[in-house]
C-alpha cells in the first residue's frame, strides 16, 4: 500500500468506506434473494414469493437509508478519503441498482410471471456475482491495491451479461413467445442489463479514482 504524506498531515475520515461496504452488503443480500426467487419461481408458493419480494423491498429501503446517511455525512465532513463527488456517485449508483432490482421484482407480481426464459435466471446469477466483486472492490479501494484486477473481473462479467442479454432477446423474438410475453420479458431483460451496467460503472469510476490518487 502506498504511503501518502498528505494522509499523515491531513487525516481523512475513513468512515465512508464502512458506509459504502454496508450499502454493498445490502445490495448483495437483495441480489441473493432475487436470484433464489427466479431460480425456484415455478416451485414456490404464493406466500413464499410475497415473502421474498418483501425482503427485496426491505433491502431497497435499507440502502436508501444508508445513501441518505452518506450524503448527510458528506455535507458535514471537511476532508474525505476520496473526492466527495466520487463518493456521491458511488452511493447513488449502488442505490440505483437496488431501486431497479426492486422495481423489476414488483413486475413479477404485477404481471403474474411464474415461468421464465432460462437466460433471465442466468442474468440474475451474473448480477449476484458482480455485486460480490463490488464488495471486494470497496475493500481494495480502501487499501489502494489490487483495484485493477477486480475491475477487470467486473468488466468481464458485464461482457458476459451482454452476451446473455443478446441471446435472451434473440430467443424472445424467435416467434416462440406470445406478443404479451415479448413485451413483459423485454422489460425484464432491459432492467437486468441496467443493473449490471450500473454496478460496472462503479468499477470504472473506482479505476478513475485510482488514477487521480496516483
Amino acid at each position: 500500500m502506498r504511503l501518502n504524506i498528505l494522509d499523515l498531515l491531513l487525516p481523512r475520515e475513513t468512515k465512508f468506506y464502512t458506509y459504502l461496504a454496508e450499502q454493498v452488503d445490502t445490495l448483495i443480500a437483495g441480489c441473493k434473494v432475487f436470484m433464489e426467487l427466479l431460480t425456484n419461481l415455478e416451485q414456490l408458493s404464493e406466500p413464499v414469493i410475497k415473502e421474498k419480494l418483501t425482503a427485496i423491498k426491505e433491502c431497497e429501503l435499507k440502502a436508501d437509508m444508508i445513501e441518505r446517511r452518506i450524503i448527510d455525512e458528506l455535507h458535514k465532513t471537511f476532508i474525505t478519503p476520496i473526492d466527495r463527488e466520487d463518493i456521491h456517485l458511488m452511493t447513488i449508483n449502488i442505490d440505483k441498482s437496488l431501486d431497479i432490482l426492486n422495481s423489476i421484482s414488483r413486475k413479477f407480481e404485477i404481471y403474474r410471471i411464474r415461468k421464465l426464459p432460462p437466460n433471465v435466471c442466468k442474468l440474475a446469477g451474473v448480477i449476484f456475482e458482480i455485486s460480490g466483486e463490488l464488495k471486494g472492490l470497496i475493500a481494495s479501494l480502501k487499501r489502494k491495491e489490487k483495484v485493477d484486477e477486480i475491475v477487470q473481473k467486473m468488466h468481464g462479467l458485464e461482457n458476459k451479461a451482454d452476451d446473455i442479454f443478446h441471446m435472451g432477446m434473440a430467443e424472445l423474438f424467435s416467434g416462440d413467445y406470445s406478443p404479451i410475453d415479448v413485451i413483459k420479458f423485454k422489460e425484464v431483460y432491459e432492467h437486468l442489463e441496467n443493473i449490471v451496467d450500473s454496478i460496472d460503472f462503479i468499477g470504472k469510476l473506482v479505476r478513475g479514482i485510482m488514477v487521480k490518487l496516483g
